[in-house]
């Protein structure tokens, strides 16, 4: 649902559905992207926008427990949902919240990625807005996100928002991955649940 961040973050504007871009590349390894045929980038930011494909390379982000192995995507009972999505590579992605730690899961139904402490973020556009949630792996930066865009300024005609949902990862100060939502399926960042979870930045922490 996107009602949590409707209202905190955009509340000029309705939430309505929209499509979203192709994901651009495969965030299968918290350290690499991965180009189309499956190859590790060197983390240049040209080498890692093409169409992603279903491949990824194994990870269980910077913990390397071992509980982590079989750690399932989506929320389990007594964790809270802080975002969550099938993207188009095949992939779910999800927030999940529990005893003031925000964890970001990549994978099937098992996940691939666990990274914790996630940080949020919120501001407001011109008929729109975006929310954030920001994870850390050394110099790199997994960012969930949830963004609405007016598309239409003609006066007295609608807005025509265009939304769209994923993950960016960035490094060095340029984006790196990406993945988008398929449109329909995502549950929107939470916005309004980020006081419990360390607070909400008035700054997003890329924009991209």
């Amino acid at each position: 649902m996107r009602t949590a961040f409707a209202m905190v973050s955009v509340l000029a504007l309705a939430a309505c559905g929209g499509d979203v871009t192709d994901s651009e590349s495969v965030l299968g390894s918290p350290e690499l992207a991965v180009v189309e045929d499956g190859s590790e980038a060197d983390g240049t930011p040209d080498e890692a926008t093409d169409e992603a494909t279903d491949d990824s390379t194994d990870g269980a982000g910077d913990s390397g427990r071992e509980d982590d192995i079989a750690q399932p995507v989506a929320c389990q009972e007594g964790e809270e949902t802080l975002f969550s999505c099938d993207d188009k590579g095949g992939k779910q992605i999800a927030v999940c919240g529990k005893d003031g730690n925000a964890q970001y899961r990549f994978g099937n139904e098992v996940a691939e990625i666990t990274l914790d402490n996630g940080k949020f973020a919120s501001v407001p556009y011109s008929g729109g807005g975006e929310a954030q949630i920001a994870f850390s792996n050394g110099d790199t930066r997994y960012i969930v996100f949830s963004r609405i865009v007016r598309t239409n300024f003609e006066p007295g005609e609608p807005n025509n928002p265009e939304i769209t949902d994923g993950v960016m990862v960035v490094r060095g100060g340029e984006t790196i991955g990406k993945r988008t939502c398929i449109a329909g399926s995502p549950s929107a960042v939470d916005v309004g649940a980020g006081e419990n979870y360390g607070g909400v930045a008035s700054e997003l922490f890329y924009e991209g």
